[in-house]
């Protein structure tokens, strides 16, 4: 036997009524009623085999608001050739900034990265410059197109070669929309119920006085009600996740009796780089690995004698033993001014500032590196820094306390091992890895000794007292413990994502 009658509220009954003249597939946008009410009113027809619904996505990109910048003045690479070409085919690096052409390190980067990728030029040190050749121009920029034809109207994602839109998404010029589209149809039972094949029993939530006085209660039937059925779920105020880790890590350290120490963002290459024996000719300063502020340029370094200490350091060694770097140090790139792009700064001021012994401090703020913003990428992010300096501390010291560090932060002692590393202000060096359930062994501690070249200037013998550096990949290390996988979502402000994170 078939069925010969069903259930349907007043709200499901408005809309057969509505879908009665029309045939085939019926868009929600279509029908005269508030959307929201179609959707939900729909789905339940559709649970009970009088509709189908039917989901229709598709993925449109669009233009950033960078991406119509690059086209009104051209890719960071298309100026980059035009440049090069004006100079006879090829330019000095660090002169590319003085140019007017790029707004930005970040846009330097970007066009050399994809010149390379394209074969149109190469790099190569001359008299102690870096030089950027033209090696040919391009006969086409197949990204520029892709960006042409998104600008003029909304190009689908699956008509554009995959390769391409991940360089475009990369390099923040496009942005994805997707557009979902819902569309329902009658079934066999619906028509049925339409025709008055299979009759309609409406199902009320409330008797009302009317109902009552004119006797259609009789014919109604109560809604049931589902005491089982979980109610909405709430979202009280929690802390963000990123920052309560954080915070768990500065109460570790805080338990290990370390202060927590503070420098300034914007910092003087002397103490970012300079006074940790980086020198001044080393890739790290190249201007593709730092933000260098164009205003103001200069930092006022008052503390000469410790900067003339420094140089000696740096040209000869001075008093360490060592034979220094061996070139003619400059004053100049001393005082330059650059976003900090490690912490390690703010020990070699608190160092520089403090005598007392021991000093056990420790750094989590934020540091800047040009970088193409992805997954595992980010031009902002933060580094977790810190010194433990005594008289009489050397290697077994640094790794009893790498050990009892790590253990800290919840692994276990069978899952810790050491191996050699090379940073270039401490020696020994060693790198921290720990065991990880479903990444295996991974890197989340780089420490070492600081050197003789860090400490003399300072007026520290590196013979009485030892000073044991280490830092933490802490993004990293949040990422395996929260289970994030892309670090953006370290910073999200999707209120979707912040609300349920946790609940998975």
């Amino acid at each position: 036997m078939g069925l010969k009658r069903i259930s349907l509220s007043e709200g499901e009954i408005r809309l057969l009524e509505l879908l009665a003249p029309r045939e085939g597939l019926v868009k929600v946008d279509e029908i005269p009623m508030e959307k929201s009410s179609t959707v939900a009113l729909a789905h339940l027809l559709a649970q009970k085999g009088i509709l189908e619904v039917i989901e229709r996505q598709e993925r449109f990109v669009r233009p950033t608001e960078r991406g119509v910048h690059c086209l009104n003045k051209g890719l960071p690479e298309e100026r980059l050739i035009r440049v090069l070409k004006k100079r006879g085919g090829r330019a000095v690096l660090k002169e590319l900034t003085k140019t007017g052409v790029f707004e930005s390190n970040t846009e330097i980067s970007a066009a050399i990265g994809e010149a390379r990728r394209l074969g149109l030029i190469e790099m190569r040190k001359s008299d102690g410059e870096t030089l950027v050749e033209l090696k040919k121009s391009p006969e086409r920029l197949p990204l520029k197109e892709v960006l042409e034809r998104a600008y003029q109207s909304a190009v689908k994602a699956d008509e554009i070669d995959p390769k391409l839109l991940t360089l475009l998404k990369k390099r923040g010029l496009v942005k994805e929309e997707r557009k979902v589209e819902l569309g329902i149809r009658l079934t066999d039972l619906g028509r049925k119920v339409l025709t008055g094949e299979v009759k309609i029993t409406r199902e009320i939530s409330a008797l009302t006085k009317e109902l009552i006085e004119s006797g259609l209660w009789k014919e109604a039937r109560l809604k049931e009600y589902d005491i089982k059925a979980k109610p909405p779920k709430v979202y009280p105020g929690k802390l963000q996740m990123y920052a309560e880790f954080l915070d768990e890590v500065r109460e570790i350290l805080v338990g290990l009796g370390f202060e927590e120490v503070k420098g300034p963002y914007v910092e003087a290459e002397f103490w970012n780089f300079d006074a940790l024996f980086q020198p001044q000719d080393h890739p790290a300063r190249e201007i593709h690995s730092s933000y260098i502020l164009e205003y103001p340029q200069e930092a006022n370094l008052r503390d000469l004698e410790l900067v003339e200490r420094v140089r000696r350091v740096h040209e000869d060694g001075w008093i360490t033993g060592s034979t220094g770097w061996g070139y003619k140090w400059s004053f100049d790139i001393a005082r330059r001014l650059v976003l900090r792009t490690q912490t390690t700064a703010v020990s070699a001021r608190t160092i520089a500032s403090r005598r007392e012994l021991p000093l056990k401090i420790f750094s989590i703020d934020h540091v800047f590196r040009p970088d193409v913003l992805d997954r595992t990428h980010s031009m902002d992010f933060h580094q977790c820094e810190g010194v433990v300096m005594d008289k009489g501390l050397n290697v077994k010291h640094l790794l009893g306390f790498l050990a009892t560090l790590a253990m800290e932060l919840g692994f276990k002692k069978d899952e810790i091992r050491f191996k050699p590393d090379y940073f270039p202000f401490t020696e020994p060096s060693v790198e921290t890895l720990v065991k990880h359930e479903r990444l295996g062994w991974i890197e989340v501690l780089g420490a070492g000794m600081f050197r003789p070249e860090v400490l003399a200037p300072f007026g520290i013998d590196s013979k009485e007292v030892g000073a044991l550096a280490w830092g933490i990949g802490i993004g990293r290390l949040a990422m395996v413990r929260l289970g994030i996988e892309d670090i953006r979502d370290l910073h999200s402000r999707d209120l979707i994502f912040l609300r349920e994170f946790g609940e998975r």
